[in-house]
């Protein structure tokens, strides 16, 4: 599964002292555990496809934020959402799945 390759980069950055992406991936990997535990509910397994849902909405999330924190004026909190948008749009290069189009505005460097 995707997860697995995941959780040992998760561990590499932990060896490197990559603050920010463990943080961020330490988040992501407890939201998916929240869906694994609701799906153990429902006496389902967890899928790549379950995760890929939970990063999707991760990255709504980001989006949004960053959104609140234009109109805000917000340019610390902004820089920090673009830079997690930045590691979950990486993650989700990871899946077969298709994601909607980032608009330009939320990359590296715009703002």
């Amino acid at each position: 599964m995707i997860i697995d390759d995941i959780r040992s980069k998760l561990v590499g950055y932990q060896k490197a002292n990559d603050t920010f992406r463990v943080g961020v991936l330490r988040f992501f990997l407890s939201q998916v555990n929240n869906k694994e535990i609701e799906l153990r509910g429902q006496q389902k397994q967890l899928t790549d496809e379950d995760v890929f849902k939970v990063l999707k909405k991760e990255i709504k999330n980001r989006k949004e934020n960053i959104e609140l924190y234009e109109k805000a004026n917000r340019p610390e909190l902004l820089e920090q959402e673009k830079k997690e948008l930045d590691i979950y749009m990486e993650y989700a290069k990871l899946f077969p799945f298709e994601l909607e189009p980032v608009n330009p505005m939320y990359q590296k460097g715009k703002n």
